[in-house]
């Protein structure tokens, strides 16, 4: 054996060669210990962090994670043929960051006459916030600036997207679209009644960022999806609101009048299909009102007059007793009425009443054809105050008409227990009593449909384009509705509506020249009037109701409504029927008799 051999080795005694595997693996036993023991901590550590870090630490934590806005749209209003009225889109936003600006004192200058703003206006915006990182110019810049800046390199200037209410059609409808506010929310007209349907719920996605802000991961369960609003389509026809803008924007002027309202419905749905106001220029209000404008609109300019303001009718209310008369039977149509040759009568109860003209003996149809007061009075006293009262409110008068519209309001008719004697006598010329414009063209609407009163609505189909059931009441026979329009065509081509006679179709339809009540010092104005017409067309199967209503017009040049309203009634009607694609009379007539030739 080799002395070399460890059997030959003296007993107790052990090399460094023996010593070196057995530290190797007691160091590497213990390394592994520590290095197990490490990781147990720190898995430990990231517990306690997320468990219940301290608030130091947290503070730290949270200030690395983001929200970052996911943006939805408004719902788009459409007019019925899918023309949109109001919608949101991207726009940019102008904004600065002042401690990115290089040049403090040349930046105003710079960024001002590059864009084409006021650079006192952006010294000061600068000087109000010194220590602001985020200063806006521009909430909404136009296409114009929008060009212009993307020429300009100016350190400490920039844009951002952003969501916006637009309105393609401009002042179109103004009133009754409504406007939204700057949170997107409606605060007026339809954008406000409809605001529920409309509105856009805003999503959002949380992540955690680095040291730099740079993204790394998003957390589970932090996505929230945004939700669109929904998009809604109206009875309202662009077109046909436009053609009824301009011609009472011109009448108006035409007459100096303070303002108007012009309403066009359906009469068989009571669809509304426009409804327009105006008022005369002025300095306060020099162009009509634009929703996308609002904040530097005039509070007069925006409100819908057609269901907000009311007034006394006048004579446009004879044909409503005229045929609730005919109706309960206290008028036979080929009796004959006293109507005085001297034009003053003298009522049952002392009243004096007075026509604008004798007209002697005329018979029930020429009571209404010549809008003689007398004859509706005398027959008035036959009905009665409570028949007379129960008539008037079954047309919907004193009552808002369903039409859900914002700040309709329902007018007056008074109780009966308030009627006076002159009551009676009153209610029939139209006095006594106040209505809106919308009222008084959805009673027209049941002369005009046989009888059925309906309930104006702007939203024609259940959003999807299914049918929809119509509100319908009755509160005439189909025969005395068909006979009262009749009775109202000859108003229009023999009585005081020939400025409305149209050779194009056959149009129905009544004056009123109703005096403004003074409530100062009582009694009526002499010189105030609301010059109104309202007709429909065509006489034997009508498609349209038009109401138009002029107020204060200058008596100077004209204030009789079938001259004031009568004409724009007609200009609308033609200009709509003919749109529509109803042909005209002469045309009508020869297709009847191509298709009775044809049977």
């Amino acid at each position: 054996m080799s002395p070399d051999d460890p059997v030959l080795r003296p007993t107790g005694r052990v090399t460094e060669a023996d010593q070196s595997p057995a530290r190797v693996l007691w160091v590497g036993r213990v390394m592994v210990i520590l290095i197990s023991l490490a990781l147990l901590g720190l898995l430990a550590r990231v517990v306690q962090l997320q468990a219940g870090p301290e608030q130091r630490i947290a503070a730290k934590v949270d200030s690395q994670q983001s929200t970052y806005p996911l943006a939805a749209r408004r719902g788009t209003i459409l007019d019925r043929r899918g023309r949109v009225l109001a919608t949101t889109r991207v726009a940019h936003r102008l904004f600065v960051d002042p401690a990115l600006i290089v040049d403090h004192s040349s930046f105003p200058e710079k960024a001002g006459f590059g864009l084409g703003y006021d650079p006192v206006e952006i010294a000061l915006a600068l000087a109000a916030r010194p220590k602001s990182r985020y200063i806006v110019l521009d909430q909404r810049l136009s296409e114009q600036r929008l060009a212009a800046f993307k020429t300009i390199k100016l350190p400490g200037l920039a844009t951002e997207p952003v969501l916006v209410r637009d309105y393609p059609q401009g002042t179109l409808a103004g009133q009754l679209i409504g406007f939204v506010g700057t949170d997107g929310e409606g605060l007026e007209g339809l954008e406000k009644d409809l605001d529920k349907q409309l509105h856009a719920s805003s999503g959002r996605i949380r992540y955690q960022r680095d040291a730099r802000g740079r993204a790394l991961w998003v957390q589970a369960g932090s996505y929230q999806r945004q939700t669109d609003g929904q998009n809604l389509r109206l009875s309202l026809d662009a077109v046909i609101q436009s053609i009824a803008e301009k011609h009472l924007a011109q009448a108006v002027e035409k007459f100096n009048a303070e303002g108007g309202q012009l309403v066009v419905m359906d009469p068989m749905t009571g669809e509304i299909l426009a409804m327009a106001n105006y008022l005369k220029k002025t300095d306060t209000h020099p162009t009509p009102f634009s929703p996308a404008h609002f904040g530097a609109s005039d509070p007069e300019a925006r409100r819908n007059r057609a269901v907000t303001d009311v007034f006394e009718p006048g004579s446009i209310f004879k044909p409503i007793i005229w045929s609730a008369a005919t109706q309960l039977g206290a008028a036979d149509p080929s009796e004959i009425i006293d109507c005085s040759t001297t034009g003053v009568h003298r009522t049952s109860k002392g009243r004096v009443l007075r026509d604008a003209d004798p007209h002697g003996r005329i018979t029930w149809d020429e009571v209404l054809m010549f809008s003689s007061n007398i004859g509706m009075s005398i027959v008035a006293e036959r009905v009665g105050a409570e028949k007379l009262h129960e008539a008037v409110r079954r047309f919907g008068f004193g009552a808002p008409t369903g039409s859900g519209l914002p700040g309709e309001v329902g007018g007056v008719v008074h109780p009966l227990k308030k009627w006076t004697h002159y009551s009676v006598t009153s209610i029939p010329m139209g006095q006594e009593l106040s209505v809106t414009p919308l009222q008084m063209v959805r009673a027209y609407c049941a002369i005009a449909n046989g009888g059925l009163l309906p309930t104006p609505t702007v939203k024609p189909a259940d959003g999807q384009g299914g049918p929809l059931a119509y509100d319908m009441m009755r509160v005439l026979d189909a025969r005395i509705a068909d006979y009262t329009r009749s009775v109202m065509r000859r108003q229009v081509t023999d009585g005081g509506g020939r400025y409305a006679n149209s050779k194009l179709y056959e149009l129905f339809g009544k004056t009123g020249t109703a005096q403004l009540p003074d409530f100062e010092n009582g009694g009526y104005h002499q010189d105030q009037y609301v010059s109104s017409f309202i007709g429909g067309a065509p006489v034997n199967a009508p498609r349209l109701i038009v109401g138009c209503f002029i107020h204060r017009p200058d008596k100077k040049i004209g204030h009789y409504g079938g001259i004031v309203s009568g004409p724009v009634v007609k200009q609308v009607m033609e200009q709509s029927l003919m749109y529509l694609g109803v042909p005209p009379a002469d045309d009508a007539s020869a297709q009847r008799d191509t298709m009775a030739m044809n049977r």
